[in-house]
């Protein structure tokens, strides 16, 4: 089996990169953010389709890596085994010990990111959550938060993973550019 993590900042486009990944190499996904929402959703007690807020997502999700660092991870490893994919790609990476769970199947970290503003913007634009009314300021110190992770080692986050992966993404330009600098970085790894 061939695994592939990705991490992005927040609105860094690592959805639509992970769409364009799916397409063109074939590869199954899996999102630890739909199963963190999936918890988040039982543990609040909200509708089935209910959109959790980024605080209540960070809870939980932060919670589950309390009890194991990679637990995120290891449900869309399970997933790729139980329904033998060839090729998964597991999206949402948000910690160094999701990074690791990656590495340790010989898997390839793909870091996703963009300017701060263009991140912004993209979050106000996608209007999915309360996330997307904060102002630019906000959207800064909550960023800084998630990107920070909340302790050492396997727990720190998202920049830790991004400056550590075989793969980065620079997302600030158009879907054409986006798509032509997917396709030459990870060509190598599936050939």
């Amino acid at each position: 089996m061939k695994l592939f993590g990705i991490a992005g900042t927040a609105g860094s486009g690592k959805d639509t990169v992970a769409d364009i990944i799916a397409e063109v190499f074939d590869m199954h996904q899996f999102s630890t953010s739909d199963y963190v929402r999936a918890v988040t959703r039982y543990i609040f007690d909200l509708e089935p389709d209910a959109s959790p807020i980024r605080d209540q997502l960070f809870e939980v999700a932060t919670e589950l890596r309390k009890l194991n660092p990679a637990s995120t991870v290891n449900m869309g490893i399970v997933q790729a085994r139980e329904r033998d994919f060839g090729k998964q790609l597991i999206t949402g990476l948000r910690s160094v010990g999701e990074a690791a769970a990656i590495r340790e199947q010989g898997g390839i970290i793909i870091g996703v990111d963009a300017a701060p503003e263009i991140r912004h913007e993209r979050i106000k634009a996608r209007a999915r959550d309360a996330e997307s009314e904060r102002n630019y300021e906000e959207f800064l110190h909550q960023d800084e938060h998630e990107n920070e992770g909340v302790g050492e080692g396997d727990m720190r986050g998202i920049k830790y993973v991004i400056e550590d992966a075989d793969i980065i993404i620079e997302n600030n330009g158009t879907l054409d550019e986006l798509r032509e600098q997917i396709t030459a970085k990870l060509a190598q790894h599936l050939s």
